[in-house]
């Protein structure tokens, strides 16, 4: 039987969000004990060099989702090109995007598997971005007992999907990004004491 005991925190960035994501992992120590899930907005076939990048700001592995993989913390995970993820039993599951699919949903696609394989142990994180995607995930993580923060959409380079995850879900915690991790871990603590 696995050990599920950690929490999982999806990470939804679009426009102007690769600066905000080395803030957010440049204040996240060696071993936070939970597993760190990379739902970007890429077009079809750009070739992504987010893992070069960065490793230059984590203490942590980085790892490309191949699909059919079991999550293990103290690990960050990317999702690649022109797919969407899903998580299943603390499993990845990767599914091409649809040949007709205009407007990406992936943050809110892998939010709603995130809060109901997850429930309590689920955290969505929203970092800028244009449009409304990852509202919707949000709202499924807050009912299924998870958390989610928001970054400060005065630091936002583009506020679409911060701002409407704020007037639609109201997260527990409106954040600059660098000051993310620490609340992070303040409040899985908190967690683990209470269990």
């Amino acid at each position: 039987m696995r050990d599920k005991d950690f929490f999982v925190v999806g990470v939804g960035a679009s426009a102007g969000g690769t600066a905000p994501l080395f803030d957010f992992f440049s204040n996240i120590p060696a071993n936070p004990g939970v597993a760190f899930v990379i739902v970007r907005h890429l077009n079809r076939n750009y070739k992504s060099q987010m893992k070069a990048l960065l490793s230059k700001h984590t203490y942590l592995p980085i790892y490309t989702i191949a699909g059919g993989e079991a999550i293990n913390p103290d690990c960050i995970y990317l999702m690649p090109e022109n797919t969407n993820v899903q998580i299943k039993d603390y499993h990845f599951f990767l599914e091409i995007r649809k040949a007709d699919e205009i407007i990406n949903y992936a943050i809110d696609d892998f939010f709603i598997s995130l809060a109901s394989d997850c429930k309590e142990k689920a955290i969505g994180i929203i970092l800028s971005g244009m449009g409304t995607d990852g509202t919707k995930g949000a709202t499924a993580i807050e009912q299924g007992g998870g958390i989610v923060m928001v970054q400060n959409p005065g630091s936002s380079e583009y506020n679409g999907m911060t701002n409407s995850a704020i007037y639609n879900d109201h997260p527990d915690y409106i954040l600059y990004p660098q000051e993310m991790g620490k609340n992070l871990l303040e409040y899985i603590n908190s967690k683990h004491k209470v269990g």
